[in-house]
């Protein structure tokens, strides 16, 4: 080591660079591809849900409802439409084949 040197090299050291401040190429394509497919297997297991069981899912996941609005506009006890939806996710784990 040089003498002096250290001290030099120091103040023309460049600026930290970490792996998120590199452009990572991103396929949009196969972004979209992966998200259409999913798409269509949860459309596929829906399907398979008894209707009572879709219908309370879709008001509650899709349509934003908490369960107690489910319940009134259904007509229905909170209790049924909690079971309703535990039951219809349980379904759609195991149509979809997710690991609990």
């Amino acid at each position: 080591r040089l003498p002096g040197l250290g001290d030099a090299l120091e103040h023309h050291r460049l600026p930290a660079v970490g792996i998120r401040d590199l452009d990572a190429d991103y396929d949009h394509v196969a972004e979209s591809v992966e998200v259409r497919i999913e798409h269509e297997r949860v459309e596929k297991a829906m399907a398979r849900l008894t209707d009572m069981q879709r219908q309370a899912i879709t008001l509650s996941y899709y349509g934003g409802y908490s369960n107690s609005e489910v319940a009134e506009i259904l007509s229905v006890p909170i209790g049924t439409i909690k079971t309703r939806i535990r039951d219809g996710m349980i379904r759609l784990r195991d149509e979809m084949g997710v690991a609990s």
